[in-house]
């Protein structure tokens, strides 16, 4: 049976949008964009929750 060349990818790829989410936080706090901010935080949280599940989809 072939193994999956991709496997360990997820986890890596998670934590990448988690640093970016990261980094669209910490852009939106320096800009105080005012109503624009809410879509910042909203797509950063998002981007989080996408990194979380890539991280921990693995564990049962």
């Amino acid at each position: 049976m072939a193994r999956n060349r991709y496997a360990a990818k997820p986890p890596l790829y998670g934590m990448a949008l988690i640093f970016c989410a990261i980094a669209v936080v910490a852009i939106t706090a320096y800009l105080h964009a005012g109503w624009w901010s809410v879509l910042g935080y909203g797509l950063a949280a998002v981007t989080a929750v996408a990194g979380f599940a890539l991280v921990f989809r693995d564990l049962s």
